[in-house]
């Protein structure tokens, strides 16, 4: 039986056959040590019994052989008829030579031969083999202690092999016998033994068939088995807990994965969907594509919702969102998609678009919905949307590329003064290149030192002293070559980069500081600081350390803000502010008058100086209305204890004007452009020796 054959076979088909070989094997040895034990006595015993006969015959030949009495001799020899099992016997004399022979006669065909007798290969000792149909006893005849002659015995062997073979036949079937008792008693025992694990198994199929847990084992025995359907008890009973709390786990589990799917794919605010539900629409629409399907895709951007978001706080910004998405989706179609792609900025994707003009006429519809007033808890507002609009496949054959489009539309239409509508036009996408060029650009500006902080002096208007300075930041990049501030500073502040830069000019403006107030005294230099800048945790903090680091002296850093800035979140803005004031530094209103301006904020606002912005300047004097704003702003701060800085002066008519006012500083073009920082100190230097001479004459 093979290894496979056995392993098919089952446990109690098992156990029997090894028992029974078992049994077999100790029978066998057992039989084999009982056979030899009984062939090597009747050998042993038909031996000795046969040299016995022997030293009796050769006694009572001993005479004869000594007198050499042949007839006497042949008497003797003849004794050994009385044992049947003798064959032959020779009496020899010492030389070798035949004296007298005893042959029992046998079968006709088998006569002796008494020359042949002796030169038969028989046993010639006894015990020199095992088995041989033949004994040979070789007994010297002995007379006056002398060896007269020597007498041979055969003895036939035949009786005591069957005999033997007789003994053995009993005791084989007597084995046999026992072999198949102990084989009907062990089957008998073996199925009252594994009866209890045939139950166990048959449980156990019907549990896994039918994954019912209620089931147990029912093994009265005390021993290994009952201890085995004990333990599959308790098994049972920790699987069907489990099992229950799997169960509650996969619900729950389930549940999760839905909420979690709707989370991934929905907007939490809006309840729309979002930039991933978005992609994988449009991945399941590409079939679509290929059968020249017609598509088109809004990119809205909400014009003033940051401001709505900083001024009134993210709640009320949420609201605002809410009524937005509402609108949106009450003048859509319903296979219509519209998207939160994040933000203030919404996708409208248009199924099978009749015509671009009705994707134009759609985007301006909209356009006039949220120019309308929204109310979020007793607020009015009026935010507007740029909407850039492009088609598939009229513009492009991808929905990657229509996103891409439809976005350099949106942002077309904020530089045509946002709440438009733009088509998308090839140089569109250009421009959009271009700036995300400035942008990727940007991000090695600081590493690669293609940054660079100009200074522009600010005079004192009444001595033409340079009384501080402004510090503004110019980029020069490696293939754009000097790109306006006015064009990546906004981009920096949307990437967030505007951060890290305004640590490197405050970095660059407080060292220079440090040197200037070495060689010419006390000089301010004023650093604008963007929103996100104010806003970034620890701001105030980190202003004093660049400070710290640099020994500069506080009072001699202005830091610039903007209206807008102050308007939002004025309760955090006003602890920021008196934060850095409390500090030291000194605190400046950027294009005062441009904004929101509200004159019960700046009261509560710890600002030290105005800066009349360049809009009210480039007018005056001529200008009636913009000297009358100029007049109240000069005179707002005398009342509230500020200095005044006019922007934008480029005419001495200007300068001899706002003078006259008793405005304090002028900063512009008639005095400096701004200059890098090794230049700004020659003007420095100049300045102070001709203020010096003029005070000497």
């Amino acid at each position: 039986m093979t290894t496979e054959q056995l392993v098919k076979k089952t446990l109690e088909k098992k156990l029997l056959l090894v028992n029974l070989l078992a049994f077999s094997l100790a029978s066998s040895f057992a039989v084999l040590l009982i056979v030899s034990y009984l062939w090597m006595t009747a050998r042993s015993d038909l031996l000795r019994n046969a040299e016995i006969v022997a030293q009796v015959i050769a006694q009572n030949s001993a005479p004869a052989l000594l007198f050499k009495d042949q007839k006497a001799a042949q008497e003797a020899v003849r004794a050994l008829a009385q044992d049947t099992n003798v064959l032959a016997g020779e009496l020899r004399y010492p030389d070798g030579s035949l004296f007298a022979v005893y042959q029992r006669p046998v079968n006709a065909g088998q006569a002796w031969q008494i020359g042949e007798v002796s030169q038969t290969p028989y046993l010639q000792t006894p015990g020199s083999h095992f088995y041989s149909r033949y004994l040979v006893v070789t007994t010297p005849v002995m007379a006056e202690e002398q060896q007269v002659g020597s007498l041979q015995m055969h003895v036939d062997l035949t009786s005591t092999y069957q005999r033997i073979a007789g003994l053995i036949a009993v005791i084989v079937l007597a084995t046999l016998a026992a072999v198949l008792l102990a084989g009907r008693l062990l089957k008998r025992y073996l199925r009252r033994i594994l009866n209890p694990i045939q139950q166990l198994v048959m449980l156990m199929q019907e549990v896994s068939g039918n994954d019912d847990y209620n089931q147990r084992a029912l093994i009265p025995t005390d021993d290994e088995i009952g201890t085995l359907g004990e333990s599959f008890n308790f098994m049972i009973e920790q699987i069907q807990r489990r099992d229950m709390a799997i169960g509650k786990e996969l619900v729950e589990r389930k549940r999760a994965e839905v909420q979690l799917d709707h989370i991934a794919h929905y907007d939490s605010v809006t309840g729309l969907p979002n930039r991933h539900f978005f992609n994988r629409r449009i991945k399941e629409l590409e079939y679509r594509v290929k059968n020249f399907a017609r598509f088109g895709l809004l990119f809205i951007d909400l014009d003033n919702f940051k401001y709505v978001n900083d001024t009134f706080g993210h709640r009320i910004g949420d609201l605002l969102l809410i009524a937005v998405a509402d609108r949106l989706q009450k003048t859509l179609r319903s296979n219509d998609l519209v998207v939160r792609l994040g933000g203030d900025e919404f996708a409208v994707l248009l199924d099978n678009p009749k015509s671009t003009d009705d994707a134009l006429r759609l985007a301006e519809k909209l356009l006039a919905l949220l120019s309308q007033s929204f109310s979020c808890e007793a607020h009015e507002f009026n935010i507007g949307a740029s909407i850039g609009v492009a088609m598939m496949p009229d513009h492009v054959g991808t929905f990657e590329d229509l996103l891409s489009s439809a976005d350099a539309a949106m942002y077309e239409a904020k530089a045509f003064g946002k709440n438009n509508v733009q088509l998308w036009k090839p140089a569109m996408s250009r421009r959009t290149a271009q700036r995300f060029t400035i942008e990727s650009g940007l991000r090695k500006a600081i590493e690669n030192a293609e940054l660079e902080v100009y200074y522009q002096p600010i005079m004192e208007l009444a001595t033409l002293r340079v009384a501080g300075m402004e510090a503004l930041l110019r980029w020069k990049h490696p293939t754009l070559g000097f790109v306006s501030p006015a064009e990546f500073i906004p981009i920096a502040e949307e990437s967030q980069l505007i951060v890290l830069i305004g640590e490197w000019v405050l970095q660059q403006a407080c060292s220079q500081i440090k040197l200037w107030e070495q060689q010419f005294g006390p000089l301010f230099v004023a650093v604008n600081v963007s929103a996100r800048q104010f806003r970034q945790p620890g701001f105030a903090d980190s202003v004093e350390r660049i400070v710290r680091e640099n020994a500069c002296p506080a009072h001699l850093l202005e830091l610039e803000l903007t209206e807008t800035m102050l308007m939002s979140q004025t309760s955090e803005t006003l602890a920021i502010l008196t934060d850095l004031s409390s500090r030291g530094f000194k605190l400046s209103l950027d294009d005062f008058g441009t904004g929101y301006s509200s004159l019960a904020y700046l009261k509560r606002f710890p600002i030290h100086k105005l800066k009349i912005d360049r809009s009210f300047v480039s007018d005056l004097p001529g200008d009636k209305d913009d000297a009358a704003i100029a007049q109240a702003i000069i005179s707002l701060s005398d009342h509230m204890d500020m200095r005044v800085v006019a922007e934008g002066i480029e005419t001495r008519e200007q300068a001899e004007f706002l003078y006259g006012l008793d405005c304090t500083y002028g900063q512009g073009f008639l005095f400096s452009k701004p200059l890098p920082a090794p230049q700004c100190q020659d003007f420095v230097e100049k300045n102070l020796r001709r203020a010096l001479r003029e005070r000497i004459i």
